[in-house]
């Protein structure tokens, strides 16, 4: 007798057993079909599990580097999976730690310094692998997620009784999953080591300005400083021999004297040539200088860019044709400075030359400035020159210093000089006097720096006010010229705004486009300046240009990307989504509703959500963009949950109940409606709060809440027709069929009263004086109530008068 229930005790667990291993197959193959509909797992992997073990469990090594295994690994992770993206995130992951190394090798050197050039190319490289690294490490996490969310379905060990193909599933996945992470942790480790490379880079940058601003050598005034030049003869004589860096001195200073008359004999050529071109050129008198300046804008700077292309050609056909490997560094030098002095000396000749701006204007303020785009040109040549010099130790270290110190008390000449004649003009008696007084305390300073032995003080003070002063009148020119070029391009009657207003522009509309193209340029203009100014002085196109691409490649802060490109492929599409959904809207609205029998409600509705839909999706692109993970809205979903529980709960509660009325619809746009005692038509109604047009053509703004929390009467619901009930009284002595059959005759001569359903009317009341009698008819629309109303009771009291009987409304 007790076996019998021990027996059944027993069946009953492995049956129990049975059914728990048979769902548990069911769900893993439930998600292996999910997954290969969504194209993680190749179709041939969802075989249905055999009876018996396969003949090789035994698991295989784990790939090294983060592979992942080949066919013969799990199906979650074959085909379009892990396995398909291993080796190229392996890849990336070695190339990475290779530029790693070879960036702490090169900070970690102890030959040679490394100077700002050498570590702008090694934060370059140091930002790209931050790149790769995090956009791995996104990669990899989501494999990441998608392998413990296996491992929770399959269990972290085997089951009773559980199939073997489950058990050798459960096996190949955590040796995959181990692959995984150890990839995740190479790209994380990979990134934290560029993070401190870069911080490591930025100090050493930062040391090295504070180095060349305070060292210090023997002052000029010291005789050691003399003796010492004269026993630097061989070393500076070096550089001019075979194998110096001065090998070509000869063709570099013809190739130069060529490329500056070739500037100067072509610039009036070029000029002529875009006056006939169309080019707007306007001599100034003495009473419109700013205004002939602002007009001539477009020439002056048109002039100065065929000048910088002429000057660049120029030097590229001397150097490739006179100069064995392009005149080795300082001709690339020289090549990236003549595009810049080509410029100055094209743009300076449409304003100081002889037929220029200032021609016919003010002749002493043409004469004190004659020759400044020339010297300007010139001195910034001068000034990468001497930078090329010091680095790649063309001179001796006392010669260097001397021609340091010439071209520093030059530069400070010039510009008192410069200021000083302008100081005696009228129109710049304003700004000269000033002016001479900042150049004067420059020219001091630098002086007494000198004399005390602060020689690249003096110099990187000089050189970098140079390149700066001459950034700011390139940036300012190119700006100036940008927004006239688009005052052109579309004002009203131009050519290209006639064009663009056939396309369905509007005149405003190209305005506004106008203003948003010139901010998006001076901003552009502005991030030029501030390459320039970081440059320490040098007027390299090179060294501009790289320091301009580490503005727009950014870096990647607690993993969120954050460069100017990101900023402006944000801006891109934000403004390509909002012309998207809005042309998307009419299409919806004027095409395809009026192919439908949506009525007003169901459109607006639809409408609504589809916006506001378009625009989450839309966030969700700019987040993606931006590498803007869930880890990183932590802190936002945090104090979002703080200001609800606190003082959002209003506006969270509205934005629910609109949704709601957007999805259930008890009331609908056109509707008319009444809620606490006010009456009127929903013209519209948004995800916070619902605009109710009243009467008097005012509109109420009915926060969405009131419509769910409270009782709302909606006249229009059950349809558009509407029903209207008057009671009146009539004396004792009427009688009842005579009165009524009265009121159904007014009824039936009301056009806007309709006929079916039938007027209907009831005796409702008696007293002893007078009978109450109800008349309830339907009407067209129930917006017009009261003036069916109006014109009922003027028909009855005419009618009833006409018949001698006394009625009033109860």
């Amino acid at each position: 007798m007790t076996t019998r229930p021990a027996a059944r005790a027993s069946s009953f667990l492995k049956k129990r057993r049975s059914r728990a291993a048979c769902g548990r197959v069911l769900g893993v193959l439930s998600v292996a079909f999910t997954l290969a509909f969504a194209g993680f797992v190749p179709p041939s992997s969802l075989a249905a599990p055999q009876a018996t073990a396969p003949t090789n469990t035994a698991p295989s090594k784990a790939p090294s580097k983060g592979t992942g295994n080949d066919a013969q690994s799990d199906p979650a992770l074959s085909g379009l999976g892990w396995a398909a993206v291993s080796n190229t995130i392996a890849h990336q992951l070695d190339d990475s730690a290779t530029t790693l190394r070879q960036v702490f090798a090169v900070l970690n050197r102890k030959d040679e310094n490394t100077g700002n050039s050498e570590l702008d190319s090694l934060s370059s490289r140091i930002q790209k692998v931050q790149q790769n690294t995090q956009d791995a490490v996104t990669q990899i996490q989501s494999y990441d997620n998608i392998t413990e969310s296996f491992l929770k379905i399959l269990g972290t060990s085997a089951a009773e009784n559980e199939d073997p193909s489950v058990t050798a599933q459960r096996q190949r996945i955590q040796q995959n999953a181990q692959s995984v992470k150890s990839a995740l942790i190479r790209a994380r480790l990979y990134n934290l080591q560029a993070q401190q490379l870069n911080t490591a880079i930025n100090a050493r940058r930062t040391q090295l300005q504070h180095a060349a601003l305070s060292e210090h050598t023997v002052s000029p005034l010291a005789p050691r400083f003399w003796k010492t030049l004269l026993t630097e003869r061989a070393e500076n004589h070096s550089s001019f021999h075979e194998g110096g860096v001065l090998a070509d001195w000869l063709h570099l200073l013809i190739g130069c004297a060529i490329t500056f008359a070739v500037i100067g004999l072509s610039s009036p050529l070029t000029l002529r040539l875009l006056k006939r071109c169309g080019a707007h050129f306007r001599p100034a008198t003495e009473d419109s200088v700013k205004e002939a300046l602002s007009a001539s804008i477009i020439a002056i700077t048109l002039n100065g860019a065929l000048e910088a292309l002429i000057a660049t050609l120029t030097w590229f056909i001397w150097a490739a044709a006179t100069l064995p490997d392009g005149g080795g560094p300082i001709g690339a030098i020289i090549g990236e400075t003549v595009p810049v002095c080509g410029f100055i000396i094209g743009a300076g000749l449409p304003v100081f030359g002889r037929s220029g701006v200032l021609a016919q204007g003010n002749p002493g303020e043409r004469k004190a400035l004659r020759g400044v785009d020339w010297i300007l040109a010139i001195s910034i040549l001068l000034l990468d020159l001497l930078r090329a010099f010091q680095a790649q130790d063309a001179f001796g270290q006392t010669l260097q210093i001397l021609l340091e110190i010439a071209f520093s008390i030059a530069i400070g000449l010039c510009a008192v000089d410069t200021f000083r004649r302008l100081g005696n003009q009228n129109d710049t008696r304003g700004f000269a006097p000033s002016a001479l007084g900042v150049s004067s305390l420059l020219l001091t300073v630098t002086v007494i720096a000198i004399l005390l032995g602060y020689v690249a003080f003096a110099f990187t003070l000089n050189g970098w006010l140079l390149s700066l002063g001459t950034g700011v009148a390139i940036v300012a020119l190119l700006g100036l010229c940008w927004r006239d070029v688009l005052e052109r391009l579309f004002s009203e009657g131009s050519f290209f705004s006639l064009r663009l207003m056939q396309l369905g522009l509007p005149q405003p509309r190209l305005s506004q486009i106008g203003v948003i193209l010139s901010g998006l340029g001076n901003i552009l203009l502005l991030l030029l300046l501030f390459s320039i100014a970081q440059t320490d002085g040098s007027f390299s196109v090179t060294d501009i240009t790289t320091r301009l691409w580490l503005l727009f490649v950014g870096n990647t802060i607690h993993g969120v990307k954050i460069s100017l490109d990101t900023v402006v492929l944000v801006i891109v599409l934000t403004v390509v989504a909002y012309y998207a959904i809005r042309q998307t809207r009419s299409w919806i609205r004027d095409r395809f509703f009026p192919t439908t029998r949506l009525d007003i409600g169901s459109r607006t509705s639809i409408l609504s959500i589809f916006t506001y839909c378009s625009w989450i999706l839309v966030g969700l692109g700019i987040l993606s963009i931006s590498g803007v993970s869930v880890q990183n809205l932590t802190w936002v979903v945090s104090a979002l949950s703080v200001g609800i529980g606190f003082g959002l709960q209003s506006i969270v509660q509205n934005f629910v109940s609109g949704v709601i009325l957007m999805a259930e619809r008890p009331v609908r746009v056109g509707d008319m409606v009444e809620i606490a005692g006010t009456r009127g038509d929903i013209k519209r109604i948004s995800i916070r709060a619902t605009d109710i047009g009243l009467s008097d053509g005012s509109t109420m703004i009915v926060p969405n809440s009131q419509f769910i929390t409270t009782s709302v009467k909606n006249a229009t619901l059950s349809g558009a027709t509407g029903t209207l009930t008057l009671t009146f009284q009539v004396p004792v002595t009427t009688h009842p069929e005579r009165a009524k059959s009265m009121l159904l005759e007014v009824a039936a001569h009301r056009d806007d009263v309709l006929a079916t359903p039938a007027p209907k009317v009831r005796v409702s009341a008696i007293t002893a004086d007078s009978l109450t009698v109800t008349l309830s008819v339907a009407i067209t629309s129930a917006r017009d109530a009261s003036s069916v109303q109006d014109a009922i009771l003027f028909d009855v009291f005419r009618r009833f008068r006409s018949e001698g009987v006394a009625i009033t409304t109860a």
